[in-house]
């Protein structure tokens, strides 16, 4: 049996290990992608794509349903300036367009139901929030921005403690960025016993899809992969090649490709450090009869 056709652990799976819970709802933390498309007219957000926020229905209403409580954490845009923590104007206006209160506010409408919004994912703030969830569950609590803190993206050990720490389970539904190391990808499921981690419905989905396994002799599967930066979605596109007949390669990242193969690219973004890289991965798709698809108007 391939790894890829391996049954991962899902949701129901997670809740199922937490049916015995003696006194109260267990709270599962679940990892999301509400990084949502925004519009401003002065100080007032608009939502302008909800697709993220109702892709994760599924997974919230399936804990929700089980009388748990439903912790969710995301990130939200590129906090640059929020990071460094300069108390300026263009930091405080920043954080209230990258915050993801507007996001609590499209699941209630989404849920039917009152969502809870944490003014932060960590610290005593976090904490009182949490302490607020009914101990009958049931309920829904968004944190947050997680990149408001430089320790989300690097991995932190301190910062996936304290996210840890704030539930009884942990659920990654968040599947655009399950590639990345970053704490509430990586460090807060290698801090839980696994039993109480699993996948959402969504990132179970999407894996079902990139299960090629069965596929029909004769059958061409394409996949395309798009991104600025080579050196984030190395391990898919390498994950990918070995299982499809043909790859076609998008977005800013298909420019270091481009360059690979000695084609002047202007101006455009390469990453120069990952030339050597793109070359091995063009040698690869070369030598097991891959196509490798890359613009041609670049």
């Amino acid at each position: 049996m391939s790894n890829s056709s391996i049954r991962k652990r899902n949701v129901f799976d997670v809740l199922d290990s937490l049916s015995d819970q003696p006194t109260k709802a267990a709270n599962v933390l679940i990892r999301v992608d509400f990084n949502v498309p925004m519009s401003f007219n002065g100080d007032q957000g608009t939502i302008t794509d909800d697709s993220r926020i109702r892709a994760a229905l599924p997974t919230i209403k399936a804990v929700i349903d089980a009388k748990c409580n439903a912790i969710l954490v995301s990130h939200m845009g590129r906090p640059k300036l929020v990071q460094k923590g300069e108390d300026t104007k263009e930091t405080k206006t920043q954080k209230h367009q990258l915050s993801l209160r507007p996001a609590s506010e499209r699941l209630s409408e989404l849920l039917g139901k009152p969502v809870g919004f944490g003014e932060d994912c960590i610290g005593d703030i976090a904490k009182a929030a949490v302490a607020e969830l009914p101990k009958e569950g049931g309920s829904v609590l968004l944190l947050e921005n997680l990149r408001f803190y430089k320790a989300e993206e690097k991995n932190e050990v301190d910062f996936a403690k304290s996210l840890a720490s704030l539930a009884d389970a942990y659920v990654n539904d968040a599947f655009g960025t399950s590639h990345r190391a970053h704490a509430s990808v990586a460090g807060v499921p290698a801090l839980m016993n696994v039993e109480v981690c699993g996948l959402g419905l969504l990132v179970s989905s999407e894996l079902a899809y990139l299960d090629f396994s069965s596929k029909a002799e004769g059958e061409i599967i394409a996949a395309i992969i798009g991104g600025s930066k080579v050196s984030t979605k190395l391990p898919v596109i390498k994950g990918l090649l070995k299982q499809v007949d043909m790859l076609i390669l998008g977005g800013g990242l298909a420019f270091t490709f481009i360059k690979a193969k000695g084609i002047p690219v202007g101006n455009s973004l390469v990453e120069d450090s990952m030339i050597d890289t793109a070359k091995e991965i063009l040698e690869y798709a070369e030598e097991h009869g891959k196509t490798l698809v890359i613009p041609v108007d670049a």
